[in-house]
């Protein structure tokens, strides 16, 4: 076991005993806990589509921006403020995944914790069905796809940002 193991699980217990009035109250806690992460990833969903939107807006301003050839320089100003502003959110953005990764990452530490004390272990068997995320063919962590989409939207911004600074120099 884990320092960290060990740590959440004297949180989680400290030392008493599991008596059958105990073990109904944690069945309805990790009950509870279950329903926290359901909830974690359903906030997380509405943080990407939130993003997602704001970055396809910015990206059809920019194109709306880069429709005629003759831009102006205001316009060249405009197209670097909202690119600057879309690499900004990118950056937040994947802060924001990471965040959300090492809470989910948090939840089931502490869930399976707590299915040591339950008859089965239903969370932990998935994660061994899926080889505890080392087999590729098995399970793909979503964050490692789910983290990519910004670093491709920034990377798309930030080649406005360069456009835009052409324009105005050019």
């Amino acid at each position: 076991m884990t320092d960290d193991t060990q740590a959440v699980e004297a949180a989680l217990y400290g030392h008493d005993e599991l008596t059958d009035e105990k073990a109904e109250a944690l069945l309805t806690q990790y009950k509870l806990f279950v329903e926290t992460s359901e909830a974690l990833v359903l906030r997380r969903q509405g943080v990407n589509n939130f993003f997602l939107s704001v970055n396809s807006l910015l990206l059809a301003a920019a194109g709306l921006l880069l429709r005629d050839s003759d831009s102006s320089k205001l316009e060249a100003l405009v197209l670097i403020v909202l690119a600057t502003g879309g690499v900004t959110l990118c950056v937040v953005w994947r802060r924001l995944i990471t965040s959300f990764q090492q809470l989910s990452s948090g939840k089931f530490k502490v869930i399976h914790q707590l299915e040591n004390r339950l008859p089965a272990r239903m969370f932990a068997a998935e994660w061994i069905a899926l080889g505890s995320g080392d087999d590729p063919e098995k399970y793909r962590p979503f964050t490692k796809v789910e983290s990519k989409t910004p670093l491709v939207f920034g990377v798309i911004q930030s080649l406005l940002v360069v456009v835009g600074f052409w324009m105005l120099l050019g």
